[in-house]
């Protein structure tokens, strides 16, 4: 029996081939299409929802508001640390996950302390995290903002310590659990916070002035190396008594900035009348506070003495011979060098003596 072979169908420009029109080739492939993508569309919209890990901040301590949510680590300093009770701090709630918050539980723990995990919130584990505050809800007032907490809330956990001598700050994160307490639970990440801080109590190192040989003439030039602490600023004090760093008095309104190796005084804006002298010092300044200026302060440096003088284009006090500096007479009058002036003229006077001869 012969078959005959079924003839061949042409397809116009208007209807593809079966493997050219793809998922319009079959209905049943079609409908197999439409039934997957409708299934992954409802898991979706039912599945989890994942958010990020919310950042809160410390926005003020002791009535001080930092300067941006970008300024260097929030501090707790020493100044600070010495009446802990009086010294309050707000912090700022961030709900950029879109979660009413109404409450905030919080705790404290160290750097990297995962308070959220509930094994790391127990009695066992006392010196990872703590209730700060008793565990009390605290009332969220208006911009998200927790206020009536003290530093003394903080170190009443006995984890914040006061007496840190770190000289970068001890590092600390404090959590705060969106409207319910943590209890016993895993809390998830868009239901909680961390602020972080640091307390630093421990002072920079003063700068190493150098004081020899001491200024002369009608401007002054005080040096010291580049330091190694982390500074804000230099402060500069004076005593027009004697050398004694303990009762100079502040210079108000001349400060250094924190990469500065020099300072220019003259003897006009230190108010000094011809041989009249001083002694001036410097202090270095750390970050440790919201305000610059305001942080852990340095003892004072050794004193350099300043005494104003005329210049008239000669020698100065130590020697060097460029441009103007003091005159021959004021140098006569207690220069270093003025041994060695009068010494020179003295030769040179010689000198053209003995050539004239």
């Amino acid at each position: 029996m012969s078959v005959c072979p079924r003839p061949s169908r042409k397809y116009t420009a208007f209807e593809p081939a079966p493997l050219a029109r793809g998922l319009h080739g079959s209905k049943a492939m079609r409908n197999r299409f439409l039934f997957l993508f409708s299934l992954g569309t409802a898991l979706t919209a039912f599945g989890p929802t994942t958010f990020a890990q919310a950042e809160d901040l410390i926005v003020s301590i002791d009535g001080d508001g930092f300067l941006s949510d970008t300024q260097d680590s929030r501090f707790f300093n020493a100044a600070n640390c010495e009446s802990p009770a009086d010294v309050p701090f707000t912090e700022r709630i961030d709900t950029v996950s879109g979660t009413a918050v109404d409450r905030v539980y919080l705790w404290v723990g160290g750097q990297n302390s995962q308070c959220n995990i509930p094994e790391n919130r127990t009695d066992v584990t006392a010196n990872r995290c703590q209730p700060v505050a008793g565990e009390a809800a605290q009332t969220l007032v208006g911009n998200n903002l927790i206020e009536g907490l003290t530093l003394a809330d903080l170190t009443d956990t006995e984890l914040v310590d006061c007496a840190n001598t770190a000289l970068e700050g001890q590092p600390y994160e404090l959590y705060g659990f969106r409207n319910e307490p943590p209890g016993g639970q895993i809390v998830l990440p868009e239901n909680f916070g961390i602020a972080q801080f640091k307390v630093d109590v421990t002072p920079p190192n003063p700068p190493n002035v150098s004081t020899e040989p001491p200024g002369l003439g009608e401007s002054f030039t005080m040096t010291w190396p580049q330091p190694t602490d982390d500074l804000q600023l230099y402060r500069f004090y004076r005593n027009d008594v004697e050398d004694n760093p303990d009762t100079a008095t502040l210079i108000v309104g001349v400060t250094a900035d924190l990469n500065a190796t020099s300072k220019e005084f003259t003897a006009t804006g230190l108010n000094l009348e011809q041989d009249e002298s001083t002694y001036l010092y410097a202090t270095a300044v750390d970050k440790a506070s919201a305000v610059p200026g305001n942080g852990n302060e340095s003892d004072k440096s050794a004193g350099w003495m300043v005494t104003a003088a005329e210049t008239a284009g000669f020698c100065d006090a130590s020697g060097a011979c460029t441009g103007c500096s003091v005159s021959p007479l004021s140098m006569i009058g207690g220069a270093q060098s003025s041994v060695a002036w009068m010494l020179g003229l003295l030769f040179a006077t010689a000198c053209v003596w003995r050539l004239r001869r």
